[in-house]
């Protein structure tokens, strides 16, 4: 088993830091348990329980007259092994650029308390394989093939360092994903994915039975020009937006940097009054490791309270530079990246799917965007495209699917006309990783540059 405990991770972090002789030293230890299943219209295709450790060495030390830093990383706790990875670490420092005036280590800190969902660390192949064949048995009699991937991952992170930090923090994630297509034409199709903290949790009935319905619903799509349309978002499609803006958005670097929405605009009520915008590990519906790659405390952070900017994450670098507090959302160091959020939540509203779509005369429903990519920082221009199906609202009502369409739009602009907010959290992510949690969103005057054939 990968999953140590806590006290003999932190054991094995302050052996390190005990024979490193640099003068400063902080040992970082990454354990992980995952097991998943991928499947395809005829069953499972592949079966993998991983387990894996990645040990981090980060080490000071005194050479040519400046205090300089570096890291080295190995994938084993072999004595022998984290012995040679320090040794390695010490003479990559000896070369390194001198670390910035001031950066110090950081000392001891409360860490709040986190444990591993004990039913996601255990669920077995046999368990994934039956949710695998209900998707089969509900997508068959509709002519439809299904392919998916059911994963549950554990994990714990510990780090210790010589200036007495300790923290120590587990995270479980446990997600079923299905992909619902016809067997007649393989770009009608529909997809779902549910994430959550404990499988338990996970309604995957439900997901199967959206999915199957929607697959359906979706064929035969009809063409409709690209233009500007009233929308309403399913938390997937929001989710794809709100991480390109955590990834480039909200970090005290690209704000110092000029290459964040937040500059200029701090304080600024620019969005609706109903926008509150949080980076929140501690959220219930699914925590995340409680400190950063330092060591840090990570901090619940307002970053859109009440429609106005609020300021950016930091990590220990950044917040003395700009004479902020640490909100602790920095990478491992040494490292060229700056903080960003670690998991964002968009807090909800008060009208249900039902009721955002019933507001809708002419608009689009919306479930999923891919091959999304940030343009242009600073209003945070993406462009992308649907997918999972895409449907005409006419008069209130979801009426008939519509091909694809590409989107070129401000995020930042998108947000000053949202007119209504889902009252459903969700855990939702993208096709290129992460999880925000985030209700579904009315958006009028959404922008669509071209279309498609399918």
């Amino acid at each position: 088993m990968s999953i140590l405990s806590n006290d003999h991770a932190v054991e094995l972090c302050q052996q390190m830091v005990e024979q490193s002789p640099a003068a400063q030293t902080e040992v970082s230890l990454l354990a992980v348990e995952d097991r998943f299943v991928r499947f395809a219209c005829h069953g499972p295709t592949q079966n993998a329980d991983r387990e894996k450790y990645e040990v981090a060495m980060r080490v000071r030390v005194q050479a040519n007259g400046a205090l300089r830093e570096a890291r080295a990383t190995c994938g084993t706790i072999d004595p022998d092994d984290m012995r040679a990875t320090l040794k390695r670490a010490l003479t990559l420092a000896e070369h390194a650029d001198p670390v910035a005036q001031g950066d110090v280590l950081g000392g001891a800190v409360t860490i709040p308390g986190s444990a591993l969902e004990r039913p996601t660390q255990d669920h077995t192949f046999r368990e994934k394989r039956a949710w695998i064949e209900a998707a089969q048995a509900a997508a068959q009699p509709a002519g439809l093939a299904t392919a998916g991937l059911v994963q549950t991952t554990a994990l714990t992170r510990t780090l210790v360092n010589s200036a007495g930090r300790v923290a120590h923090g587990a995270k479980a994630r446990a997600s079923f994903a299905l992909t619902a297509y016809d067997q007649k034409n393989s770009s009608v199709a529909a997809s779902t994915e549910i994430v959550h903290a404990s499988v338990d949790k996970l309604d995957v009935s439900k997901a199967i039975a959206s999915t199957v319905e929607r697959a359906q619903a979706a064929r035969a799509p009809q063409p409709i020009p690209a233009q500007e349309y009233t929308v309403i978002l399913m938390p997937r499609a929001v989710s794809a937006l709100l991480l390109g803006m955590a990834y480039r958005g909200f970090g005290a670097q690209e704000y110092h940097e000029s290459r964040s929405p937040l500059c200029g605009r701090v304080g600024e009520r620019i969005f609706p009054d109903g926008l509150c915008l949080m980076d929140d590990v501690h959220h219930e519906l699914y925590p995340g490791i409680p400190f950063d790659g330092e060591g840090a405390p990570t901090l619940r952070t307002d970053l859109l309270r009440h429609g106005a900017f609020t300021g950016p994450v930091t990590n220990a670098h950044w917040a003395r530079r700009l004479g902020l507090t640490n909100t602790g959302h920095g990478p491992a160091q040494p490292s060229s990246e700056g903080p960003r959020p670690q998991q964002l939540v968009l807090a909800p509203g008060h009208q249900s799917v039902e009721q955002l779509i019933a507001s809708v005369d002419q608009g689009l429903l919306v479930h999923q965007f891919h091959y999304t990519n940030l343009m242009e920082p600073r209003e945070m221009v993406f462009t992308g495209m649907t997918r999972g199906g895409t449907f005409r609202i006419e008069g209130g009502r979801v009426t008939h699917p519509v091909q694809n369409l590409r989107f070129t739009e401000s995020l930042v602009r998108a947000l000053t006309r949202v007119k209504g907010i889902g009252n459903q959290l969700e855990v939702a992510g993208a096709l290129f990783g992460g999880e925000v949690l985030c209700p579904a969103l009315r958006i009028d005057g959404f922008r669509f540059t071209s279309t498609t054939a399918f």
